[in-house]
Order: structure tokens, then sequence, then C-alpha cells
């Protein structure tokens, strides 16, 4: 069976599922090799420019131990100490935004904020109030353990806090406090209004870098990636997405095959159509049967009548012709006189010569058609 459909339609269809499988194939082995960067904004697993992958390298390089939660945030999966981060979640609530808060109240430290923080700010207390655009250049306010060295910090400019809502400005430029410090309980919130200093565009200008590892602390830092939509998927959800598009081309192409062969399912299809059995084949089974009947006269006289029948048909003789024209009629027709005679009066002898006047008449039949 050919594997390739007969209709054109068919065959065009899978070449466009081909070519496009195969571009998708091509692209996940040059993003293989040289990756692209990619990512949501402000997660550790992003490497694009907004990105803080880079953070989280610069942690791990210090010494420090660098986790990722795919977890909700709450009492059960924050860890013991050591600072969390939230930055730019697409998926947090004022809930879990407590959770961090008793996480602190504990003795935990706290990164969280972004460009345009939602409701989920008032879990942390009373909410500042955020504002678009900010000072390019910044500067350390007020140095404590959250600025650590820095002096002079370079942003990006998108974001400032308008009002400190009983939190300790630490970092601004001249347009507003960029981070704000609270201390609950044992712990401290660091509230982010821009966090591009912390991002990998921004982490090698500056002191950014002497900030990021200052909020890092001593302790573990854990990246909340929950928000970032990265789960605790199994099976095909937790493949990146570049392979689940490719197993559903590779899918929609198998498809396209199967309708494309539809028709043709089913048994094997000879390529040659069947010849009819050879002569030696037929005469055995011919054979077979006149041994089996036992009747040799009546096989001998239906092979007489057949040929006959052809002969009359050839010479157009009629029903009441006499002898002599059925015996000059065959001899037109280019039989022996031993095989004329055998189709006028078949005795046992005779058989034989009334099948060779049979074939003789048979095939000129053929000849004639």
């Amino acid at each position: 069976m050919k594997l390739l459909p007969r209709s054109n339609e068919a065959r065009i269809v899978l070449g466009i599922v081909a070519v496009l499988v195969g571009l998708n194939l091509v692209a996940i082995l040059v993003d293989a090799i040289t990756p692209s960067p990619e990512g949501p904004p402000s997660s550790s697993f992003a490497t694009a420019p907004r990105g803080v992958a880079a953070w989280a390298e610069l942690a791990r390089r210090s010494g420090r131990e660098v986790r990722a939660l795919r977890e909700r945030p709450s009492d059960a999966s924050l860890p013991e100490d050591g600072t969390v981060v939230v930055l730019d979640p697409d998926e947090f609530t004022a809930g879990q935004a407590r959770a961090l808060r008793r996480f602190a109240e504990r003795g935990g430290r706290v990164v969280a904020g972004g460009v345009r923080p939602g409701a989920w700010l008032r879990g942390f207390g009373p909410a500042p109030q955020w504002g678009r655009g900010g000072s390019d250049d910044a500067r350390v306010l007020v140095p404590g353990p959250e600025t650590g060295s820095a002096s002079r910090l370079r942003t990006a400019g998108e974001g400032r806090w308008r009002s400190a809502a009983g939190g300790l400005a630490v970092v601004g430029g001249d347009e507003g406090a960029i981070v704000l410090v609270r201390r609950v309980g044992r712990g401290r919130i660091a509230l982010v209004a821009d966090p591009s200093p912390l991002q990998n565009r921004l982490l090698d200008e500056a002191d950014n870098a002497a900030l990021a590892l200052a909020l890092t602390g001593d302790g573990p830092l854990v990246f909340v990636e929950s928000v970032h939509g990265y789960g605790t998927a199994t099976g095909l959800a937790s493949l990146p997405a570049r392979f689940r598009w490719a197993l559903l081309l590779l899918g929609l192409s198998a498809l396209v095959l199967i309708a494309a062969r539809w028709p043709r399912l089913g048994p094997v299809e000879p390529e040659d159509e069947p010849l009819f059995p050879p002569r030696r084949a037929y005469v055995d089974a011919l054979a077979t049967t006149l041994a089996k009947t036992h009747d040799r006269g009546a096989a001998v006289e239906s092979v007489r009548s057949a040929a006959r029948e052809r002969l009359a048909r050839r010479a157009a003789l009629g029903r009441d012709a006499d002898a002599e024209s059925w015996h000059a009629a065959a001899r037109s027709a280019g039989l022996a006189d031993e095989e004329a005679r055998a189709l006028q009066d078949v005795t046992d002898d005779d058989g034989i010569a009334a099948g060779r006047a049979l074939a003789r008449l048979s095939g000129g039949e053929r000849k004639g058609q």
C-alpha cells in the first residue's frame, strides 16, 4: 500500500501540514541550540529583559540558596525563613498576600510589588498609592539592610509611590519613592514600585546588583513562580509551550493523513488485475469434474452442442440445415474432416475431435471481437 494518497487535494493538504510541522521542528531545534530570551516579567525563570533570572543567578553565585515556589503562597508552602519575592504577579490575591505578611511577622523578609499592583497590595496592610513614571536616576535615601552598600541606582522610570502609607522610603528619585520598607512583627516587607533595577536589563548598571544582593539577605531566596503561570502541573501540561505545539501539529498531520487515506483503509489491494487460471489448471479441473460424474457421453455431447452453436452463428445455419451444409460450413471454418464429422455424430472415440473443434471455433470468435 502506497504511503501517499491518490488525490491531488489530499496531497496538497498533507504537504502543507508537513511544511508547518517541519518549520516548527526547525524552530525548536534552533531555539534549543541558540535559545532566545523568553518568560514573563519579573520571573526567575525568565531570561527576557524584564525577567529576573540574572538576579537569581547572582544570588546563587554569591552562595545563597535559591528556590522557586510553584505552589500558591500559604502558611504550609512558605519557608521557615529567608526572603520571598513576588513581583509583577499575574494571579495573586489578598489572601496570599496575607500569608506572606504572616511569614514576615515570623521573621522573614518579603519583596513585593511591580508595575500597576492590584488590590492584593492591601493584604500587606495600608496600601501605598502607586503612580506611573518616575526618575531614571535614583538613590538610596535611608541606608539599611534592604539597601546594603548601594548608593546610586538606575531605573526605567516605570513607577513610583505617591504615598508611603506608613512605610519608610529607602530608595527614591526626584519624582517619588521607589522602595518602601515596612516592619511587621519580627520581619520586614519591601514594597517595590518599579522592579526594573532588579531585572535583567538593568541589573548590571549603577549599584543595582548591590541592591539585589541586599534584598536577597542571608537566608534562602524564594521566588514565587505560581503567580507567573509556573504551577505544579505534570504530564503533558508540564512541557514547555513550544513542545506542546509541536505535538499538536504532529497529531494534526496524522489526522490529515488518516483522512486522506480513509477510502483505502481495509484489505490490501492487488497492484494488478487477477489473471485467469492457466489452461492446464482449467483442463485439470474439468477432467476432475468429468471423472466425478462418471458420464462421459453427456460431457462430450455438451462439448458437441457448444461447438455446433458457435458454427451455426458463424455460418448462419438454421436448425433445419442438412448434413452437407453443416459439413461445408465446418470445412469453411477451418475444421479438419474428423472434427467436422464429430460435430454431426459423436461417439466416445470422437470426443477429442469435438473438443478440438470447439477450441478452434472459440478462438475464431475471440479474434473476430
